[in-house]
């Protein structure tokens, strides 16, 4: 069971989040906006309102780096006098916050440009020698190598300076770095700093009887697929979520904050790439509390992806893992159909979701719908066809299965008997 640290009578016991001794299941929203806009903040205070009418009883307020310390350095360089009243004025409506950010080049988020100006030699570097660009989700933006001194110590100082002035009380839970990866479509990190790690790593290790680390890139595909490579790229991906978990922490002097991180299942073809060995990353992640996982649903065979869940839960069992399960994005606007949606929810709490459902965006859709998300500058990503709601607030189909059933839907959540490893 984990207490909180804040929240008077609040607790995670057996995947579920109580409230006085009274299972609560979350309703939990993310809209997508840049937080360092006093605009954009003001906007959505004035939705509150009707955010809180449909029953969302989180909202997950999502900080790009780039938006609040464009030095890249770690402080703040915003005022956060605007998000402070934000959240304020959740709590006042009777809803919860929790804090999200986004510190990685990899799907929407990106690093300011002034880490770069006075970090160049920090680029993830390709298993043919040259520096990464996200061409996976089409934003072209530059890669920070997770083995860098200085890119770990500014993300996190960064972390650690917005947790400090906006208050750990002032949200239920933190998330780590959305949907921590490599990359699922290139072979990564062969930078510099990744070699000294790993080279580190093979002493500690040569029970393994690991490859060397190739004298010179293209690295071999007997090295790319070599079974110590990438449980050594997974001990380090799961190194990276628990210092970032323990960044928050330290900004709360310590505090058992609630943690959450997403676990990243997709395509087996491409989970080497991603993560390295999966099993491994999950089984060294010790600082999380509470498990998103990502496609839960498979969207290429409209079929659960029961793998990612086997996997949770496999090292749940053999590893005691106590984790309260959810997803990372359990619906968003752009990727389902609402026929699948019945399926989809069903599939969530069959597996041992109990802690609640993210949607996401939840911002209406105010943009041009001929704009191409890959129109829009990472990390500045409106709305568009991501929405689930409309200018009006009218759900789009996928989310109207889901608002329209709410009551139905908490009743099948709470009545669900527990799944535990």
């Amino acid at each position: 069971m984990h207490i909180h640290p804040y929240k008077t009578g609040h607790c995670l016991r057996d995947g579920r989040l109580y409230v006085n001794d009274e299972h609560q299941f979350l309703k939990t929203g993310k809209p997508l906006r840049n937080y360092g806009d006093p605009t954009e903040v003001r906007k959505l205070m004035a939705d509150l309102p009707v955010i809180a009418s449909k029953g969302y009883k989180n909202l997950a307020i999502n900080c790009y780096w780039h938006h609040f310390n464009p030095s890249g350095d770690g402080r703040i360089e915003v005022s956060l006098e605007p998000l402070y009243d934000l959240l304020k004025a959740v709590d006042a409506h009777g809803m919860y916050a929790s804090l999200s950010v986004e510190t990685y080049g990899v799907g929407g988020g990106q690093i300011p440009q002034g880490f770069w100006d006075n970090n160049p030699e920090t680029e993830a570097i390709t298993h043919e020698g040259n520096p990464v660009r996200d061409t996976e989700y089409g934003y072209n933006t530059a890669v920070p190598s997770l083995f860098s001194p200085e890119y770990l110590h500014a993300s996190r100082a960064y972390m650690k300076n917005l947790v400090e002035k906006l208050g750990a009380e002032n949200f239920l839970y933190f998330e780590t770095t959305v949907e921590p990866q490599y990359m699922g479509s290139q072979n990564l990190d062969y930078s510099r700093a990744a070699r000294e790690s790993y080279e580190k790593w093979l002493a500690r290790n040569p029970e393994l009887n690991p490859l060397p680390f190739p004298d010179k890139l293209p690295a071999s595909q007997a090295f790319i697929d070599s079974k110590a490579w990438n449980i050594f790229r997974a001990q380090n991906l799961a190194s990276w979520i628990n210092g970032d978990a323990r960044a928050y922490k330290e900004a709360a002097n310590g505090a058992p904050l609630w943690i959450a991180t997403d676990y990243l299942d997709a395509e087996n073809g491409t989970m080497n790439r991603r993560l390295g060995d999966p099993v491994e990353l999950l089984r060294n992640l010790t600082e999380i509390n509470i498990i998103q996982v990502n496609w839960s649903w498979c969207n290429i065979r409209r079929k659960p992806n029961q793998k990612a869940y086997d996997r949770v839960h496999q090292v749940m069992r053999e590893h005691k893992k106590d984790w309260a399960i959810t997803e990372h994005m359990t619906l968003n606007g752009a990727d389902y159909f609402p026929e699948d949606v019945d399926g989809l929810l069903s599939n969530t709490l069959k597996n041992g979701t109990r802690f609640g459902w993210e949607f996401v965006d939840i911002a209406p859709d105010f943009d041009d719908p001929s704009t191409k998300p890959n129109d829009v500058l990472p990390g500045d990503f409106k709305p568009q066809h991501f929405s689930l709601y409309d200018s009006d607030w009218q759900a789009k189909p996928v989310m109207s299965i889901v608002d329209n059933n709410w009551s139905d839907w908490v009743a099948l959540a709470l009545e669900a008997q527990s799944v535990r490893a």
